[in-house]
C-alpha cells in the first residue's frame, strides 16, 4: 500500500497538469497582493497617523479575508483546478487497463483506496497552498497587527463562528481555516471519484466537481440557504446554517463512501 502510494502520489503532483493549476492560482494571489496589498504598503505611513482607522494589515488584507475579487475567483475555479491534475486518472486507468495490471499484484481495495486518499490530498494541497502563499506574502509586506473588532473594518463579527477565535488568536483562526479549506476543497475533489464510473468522458470527469459546486451553489441561492462555497469562506460562515453544513458534507461523505464500496465489490474489471 505505501508503494502503491507513493506512485499515485507522484502522478498527482508530478504532472504538467499539475503545475498549470499551481501557476493560475499563484497569479490569483499576485493580482490579490498587487491590488490590494502592494497600495497599502505604500500608503502605510499614512495609515499610521491616521488614528480614526486601524491600520490594515496582514489579517485585514489576506486574501481569504479582504473577501475582493481574487478571492471570489478563487472561491470559484479552485474546484475545477483541484481537479484537472488527477481527477482523470482513475478513468484512463481503466480504458488503457492500467488498472488491470496493478490488481493483479495488489488488493483491488487498496487500489482504489489509494485513488481516493490521492484524489483527497491533491485538492486539499491546491486549494490551500494559494492561500498559505498569500499569507507569507502579505505578512512580508504588512504588519500583523491584531484585528479590533471594534473598529469595525473586518468581515467577522465576535458573534460569528470562529469570530472570537479570530479576534482573541488570529494566527489560530488562520491555520483552522487553512485546515478547514484544506478538508473541505479535499472533499469536493473526491467528487470526481464518484463520476469516473458514471461518465464516458475524462473531462466530464474532471469537471463534474466544479460542476455539482456551482449547481449546489446556485440552487442554494435560490431557495435562501448558504452553499458549500460559502461555508469554505470561513469568515461567511453562518452560525444558524452550521446544520446545513453537517448535511451537506454527511450527503458528500455518503456519496464517496458508497462510491468506494460499490468498485470494490465490483467483479468485474471493465
Amino acid at each position: 500500500m505505501k508503494a502503491l502510494m507513493k506512485i499515485e502520489l507522484e502522478r498527482a503532483f508530478k504532472n504538467k497538469w499539475f503545475y498549470i493549476s499551481v501557476s493560475i492560482t499563484l497569479l490569483i494571489v499576485l493580482m490579490d497582493i498587487w491590488q490590494n496589498v502592494l497600495p497599502i504598503r505604500k500608503n502605510m505611513e499614512s495609515w499610521l497617523n491616521e488614528s480614526a482607522y486601524q491600520c490594515p494589515g496582514l489579517y485585514m488584507q489576506w486574501m481569504e479575508i479582504n473577501l475582493r475579487a481574487p478571492s471570489m475567483i478563487y472561491h470559484f475555479i479552485i474546484p475545477l483546478l483541484a481537479a484537472l491534475p488527477y481527477s482523470m486518472s482513475i478513468y484512463t486507468d481503466v480504458k488503457n487497463h492500467y488498472m488491470n495490471n496493478i490488481v493483479t499484484k495488489i488488493e483491488k481495495k487498496k487500489y482504489y483506496l489509494s485513488k481516493l486518499i490521492t484524489q483527497f490530498i491533491g485538492g486539499g494541497c491546491i486549494a490551500t497552498l494559494p492561500l498559505l502563499c498569500s499569507f507569507i506574502v502579505t505578512a512580508m509586506l504588512l504588519p500583523a497587527i491584531h484585528p479590533v473588532a471594534a473598529t469595525g473594518q473586518y468581515p467577522l463579527k465576535v458573534s460569528a463562528v470562529f469570530g472570537d477565535l479570530f479576534f482573541y488568536n488570529p494566527l489560530l483562526f488562520v491555520i483552522v481555516l487553512l485546515i478547514i479549506d484544506f478538508i473541505g476543497f479535499g472533499m469536493i475533489n473526491c467528487i470526481a471519484y464518484i463520476f469516473a464510473d458514471l461518465l464516458d468522458n475524462k473531462y466530464m470527469v474532471a469537471l463534474s466537481p466544479f460542476i455539482i459546486y456551482f449547481l449546489q451553489y446556485v440552487v442554494c441561492s435560490l431557495i435562501g440557504r448558504d452553499s458549500i462555497r460559502t461555508y469554505l469562506q470561513v469568515v461567511h460562515m453562518r452560525v444558524q446554517y452550521l446544520g446545513y453544513i453537517l448535511f451537506d458534507f454527511t450527503v458528500l461523505i455518503a456519496a464517496i463512501v458508497i462510491a468506494y464500496i460499490v468498485r470494490c465489490k465490483r467483479k468485474d474489471i471493465l
